[in-house]
């Protein structure tokens, strides 16, 4: 199984506590998020800061076709201590089998142009990057789907704070999905931003370090991150549900409105 992916279920069943015996036990609270930072392609020294600045994950978004085979295999060659993926608009099946031989632990691709066949591939987390103007029925296809995570990215202005607008439509589309939840913090993106999205029920965020001091700003993440309450609270104070999410999604458990029943026929 990927390694990111057994990351963001450990977030699913609740695991805020590292696992292991020994000096394991003495490692820092896991965080309830996920940070992966962004990267452009040719610049594998990026991800070995990344690693050295504690994420979670690398992910190298590769733009230029022709030097992806350079791209890919100087991020392998970096030899990092954390999983390590690829972005793509558009992959292949023949591709994404390459990627799982050169230890690739997932890929992120847009649906249109992808064939259906890579959804076959396995030993790899498979992360669909979805548009936030998505129709509601294809956003609840997705369930049906063999794919790990969901991408969300905003629109607009990357320096603009994320909208109550964005909100509402990200809040759709997790509705929909079904899936693990993961959105893209751009640089210039308020860290503020950071507890509005885990309140929706994002379990991790792409950090994008290229624009600027990639340590300082994994850091200011990591610590929004840690700052963030204990438990998640929706309108009326009732628990937000847990990603993966159910087809019938609601704020309140299928338990608590099994109670309101019942006080009600009392």
């Amino acid at each position: 199984m990927s390694k990111l992916l057994e990351k963001l279920e450990r977030l699913s069943e609740g695991g805020g506590q590292p696992l292991g015996f020994g000096a394991a036990v003495n490692r820092a609270k896991i965080l309830p998020m996920v940070v992966i930072a962004s990267i452009p392609e040719g610049n594998a020294k990026l991800a070995t800061i990344a690693a050295e600045a504690n994420a979670d994950a690398v992910l190298m978004t590769i733009e230029r076709p022709k030097k992806r085979d350079e791209a890919l295999a100087q991020l392998s060659s970096a030899k990092i201590d954390i999983p390590w993926g690829v972005s793509m608009d558009m992959v292949t099946k023949e591709e994404v089998e390459q990627l799982v031989e050169m230890g690739c632990d997932f890929v992120v691709f847009a649906p249109a142009r992808s064939p259906a066949a890579v959804l076959n591939v396995g030993k790899i987390g498979k992360v669909l990057r979805i548009n936030p103007s998505l129709s509601d029925n294809l956003g609840k296809s997705i369930q049906r789907l063999s794919v790990d995570a969901v991408l969300l990215s905003p629109t607009g202005d990357d320096e603009s704070p994320l909208t109550v607008q964005q909100l509402m439509v990200y809040e759709r589309l997790a509705a929909g999905a079904g899936k693990h939840l993961v959105a893209a913090l751009p640089p210039g993106s308020p860290i503020d931003d950071i507890e509005s999205l885990w309140r929706l029920g994002v379990q991790g965020v792409v950090v994008d370090i290229s624009v600027q001091d990639p340590e300082q700003r994994i850091s200011q993440v990591r610590e929004a991150i840690q700052k963030l309450p204990t438990t998640r609270r929706r309108s009326g104070g009732k628990l937000s549900a847990s990603l993966p999410l159910s087809k019938e999604w609601s704020g309140a458990s299928p338990l608590e409105d099994e109670g309101e029943e019942e006080e009600e026929e009392e």
